[in-house]
């Protein structure tokens, strides 16, 4: 008897689908490595560097030149920053996570022109792929998704360092969490299916719950650590029965096959609502909607500045791009029951947040209730249901991100030479002592505010449009409304600085090297966003296409 044989087809991988996310984890498992050998790092350094210029040497042979080129890079760097720098491992781990973040980046923004095929035929948008059996979504969401994350990602890592080591935090597991943090982010932008989705969720959490306890000594950071971790356990439970509900009513897990078969008169609608109505609920407390926004103002005032700085920037994104795929690829058919209910959570962020920024005296506490504001205002963008809004949210997200990593910036410069709390009394006239950080945190405010001609004006003015176009009038009229609150407590901030006496003797803020970069960088990208925000406009025009 024959027994015939079948043989199993192993699907063709997209690897250029998440170049940028394999880069960055590469790294960070290097990293770690590299931190256990201690005084062998070489022995480390130079087998992955011989794996990496191998391998970026076959890419080139193969005609994919440029991921070839940046293997090859990194590849040759592992070594000479082990070589440069033999005592300080903290470098070669700063340095080694900063080198990938670039060429994680350099990969997305090959990705855009070539992957993608803008500048084809056809480049008014971006033409979207699937990878892993369509389990990954290369488009529109992913891309503006790993700018903002691996962006923010590569500003925190100079603004972080010295602050770290002030405080002896720079523990060689601090670099290789935040990739890992950063790959979550990135896949949670790719997420086309329900499994992913949660996986890189959780990815994503578990690396900040750490984060957030880094400072083992102070009680306010295992405080936030473990108020983040209960409250996140339990935001991820109901996300997952709001998800296991959802596979019960439509029997798929493909967030594009969730939303074409919720249509369809044999669905059980009931099952799918309560799936949808705990999935709110889940993903609500990740982007900090209120009700759902209670853990924010103190895991973001214990946890360490930087890292807090990360979370309000990168979370954010990563948190709204999974908003974005979840609603308007899995659940467009149940529009007319989430739109009102987003919309009314949106009103109520936007006025709750602006109203407790408003009594606040403590930065951090005050820029808290500041993201939760910010939170409600890239909403709008997602109950407009529209191109506009997609483009406007994404657009949104990217201008929020850099200025509010420009405002914690300067809060680290500050805590550091004073080494407590930054409310109010620290930095009264700090405009007078220090005009340059003081400068520099009012224009970030500013933008935060939404004034012009900064970058949050232009994201603002996106996001209203959108929302005005939707026929959500009555929601725009509540943001602007929230705004004027919001411009009172970022000014009041501004006047302290400048129209107040400094305290005699009162420390000026640190002034390192890569403080003072990314400060700048932050600074610059702020001003360039608000005055000529054509280029990027232009690709978040084209990034309003997404895998249904």
């Amino acid at each position: 008897m024959v027994l015939a044989q079948e043989v199993a087809s192993v699907p063709d991988v997209a690897w250029s689908s998440f170049a940028p996310e394999l880069a960055v984890t590469a790294m960070a498992l290097v990293l770690l490595l590299i931190a256990i050998t201690k005084e062998r790092q070489q022995l480390v350094a130079l087998p992955a560097a011989v794996l990496a210029v191998a391998g970026g040497a076959w890419l080139v042979v193969e005609g994919v030149v440029l991921p070839g080129a940046v293997a090859i890079a990194l590849g040759i760097a592992l070594p000479a920053l082990v070589f440069a720098f033999p005592r300080r491992s903290s470098m070669v781990q700063a340095w080694g996570a900063g080198l990938s973040l670039v060429g994680a980046l350099v990969l997305t923004g090959w990705q855009y022109v070539t992957v993608l095929d803008v500048g084809g035929a056809d480049a008014t948008t971006i033409i979207p792929q699937v990878a892993l059996a369509g389990a990954l979504a290369n488009d529109g969401i992913a891309f503006f998704t790993r700018i903002t994350v691996y962006l923010s990602a590569l500003l925190v890592i100079p603004i972080g360092y010295g602050y770290l080591q002030d405080r002896r935090l720079n523990r060689a597991e601090v670099e290789p969490l935040l990739l890992l943090a950063v790959v979550g982010m990135a896949a949670l932008g790719t997420a086309n299916d329900l499994i992913t989705l949660f996986v890189a969720i959780e990815i994503l959490s578990m690396a900040l719950y750490v984060l957030a306890g880094l400072a083992r000594r102070d009680r306010r950071s295992q405080e936030a650590s473990l108020k983040y971790f209960i409250l996140g356990g339990v935001a991820s439970a109901l996300l997952l029965y709001g998800m296991a509900l959802t596979y019960v009513a439509v029997g798929t897990l493909s967030l594009p096959e969730i939303g074409g078969t919720l249509g369809l008169v044999s669905t059980d609608r009931t099952v799918a609502v309560l799936g949808l109505a705990l999935v709110t609920t889940g993903i609500g407390f990740k982007v900090a909607l209120v009700p759902f926004h209670q853990w924010t103002p103190d895991v973001y005032q214990g946890a360490p500045t930087n890292v807090t700085a990360f979370m309000a920037a990168a979370t954010k994104a990563a948190g709204f791009a999974a908003v974005l795929r979840l609603y308007l690829v899995a659940f467009p058919s149940l529009q007319g029951l989430w739109v009102p209910i987003l919309s009314v959570l949106a009103a109520a962020t936007m006025l709750y947040g602006a109203y407790l920024a408003v009594v606040q005296r403590d930065l951090k506490r005050m820029l808290a209730y500041s993201s939760i504001t910010h939170a409600g205002y890239a909403t709008i963008g997602v109950v407009a249901v529209s191109n506009a809004g997609l483009s406007g949210t994404l657009w949104y997200l990217l201008t929020y991100a850099v200025s509010t990593l420009g405002a914690f910036a300067c809060v680290v410069a500050i805590e550091r030479t004073r080494r407590g709390e930054v409310g109010l009394l620290e930095i009264r006239g700090l405009g007078k002592t220090s005009p340059a950080v003081a400068g520099i945190l009012a224009l970030c405010l500013l933008s935060l505010a939404g004034l012009p001609p900064t970058a949050g004006f232009v994201g603002k003015l996106m996001v209203f449009q959108a929302g005005v176009e939707a026929g959500l009038t009555w929601l725009v009229v509540i943001g602007v409304a929230s705004s004027v609150v919001a411009a009172f407590f970022y000014l009041r901030i501004a006047g302290v600085m400048f129209l107040e006496e400094p305290d005699e003797g009162a420390p000026l803020p640190a002034a390192s090297g890569g403080l003072t970069a990314g400060i700048a960088v932050a600074a610059t990208l702020v001003v360039f966003l608000g005055v000529q925000p054509q280029l990027f406009l232009q690709m978040a025009d084209t990034a309003a296409a997404i895998v249904r």
